[in-house]
């Protein structure tokens, strides 16, 4: 217990530093206006998901939101955060070199906040068995966040990711590596879920 503890303190006070630092960061780098900016921070996966981790330890440690403490919401946020942690390390990672502070919220957002949470996962008591149908519930955030980022993309020609952008690569392939990402989803939810029955 007084480790999950421990893990929670980290999780929260690293999960927070590293969003606003980062916001900190693109607000100071931006080209575009404010409210540009604030938007295009927010379409990254990236950002969506470590919020989702912050407030999970954030309520865990003061004690608020059955939600963000149950132990189904947990496991969805362990599958967003780690697939954070794949697509950044597998594709993303060698396609630019962040320096200074940049580099540190970097690794931060995308490795040790991914890894602390899903710590915390496996070392928090399950209570219950999961149906594999929860998997289609943990699918829904992703697909939204997809849809409601080539619509956004439609108007203001900006996509968060390379693999998203219409306008490099046509619409043909962002289908096609939307179709292989969702994949990745499903595997990867498939094994949280599996992982959870089996500690039960």
């Amino acid at each position: 217990m007084q480790n999950k503890k421990l893990f929670s303190l980290f999780g929260f006070i690293l999960g927070w530093f590293s969003l606003i630092a980062q916001f900190v960061i693109m607000m100071q780098s931006s080209e575009v206006s404010v409210i540009d900016t604030i938007v295009r921070f927010f379409t990254f996966f990236t950002i969506l998901s470590n919020i989702l981790v912050s407030i999970c330890f954030t309520a865990v440690l003061f004690n608020f939101s059955s939600f963000f403490k149950s132990y189904k919401t947990q496991t969805a946020i362990a599958v967003y955060i780690s697939i954070v942690a794949i697509v950044y390390n597998i594709i993303l990672r060698f396609i630019w070199e962040p320096t200074g502070l940049q580099r540190i919220v970097d690794e931060l957002l995308h490795v040790v906040n991914p890894i602390i949470f899903v710590i915390y996962w496996f070392m928090s008591k399950n209570e219950i068995s999961l149906s594999y149908k929860y998997i289609f519930k943990i699918l829904i955030f992703p697909l939204v966040y997809l849809f409601t980022v080539l619509l956004i993309g439609s108007y203001t020609n900006y996509y968060p990711y390379p693999f998203l952008d219409v306008n490099a690569i046509g619409y043909t392939k962002v289908i096609i590596n939307s179709i292989g990402i969702s994949t990745v989803f499903a595997i990867v939810s498939l094994l949280f879920v599996f992982i959870c029955n089996r500690r039960d």
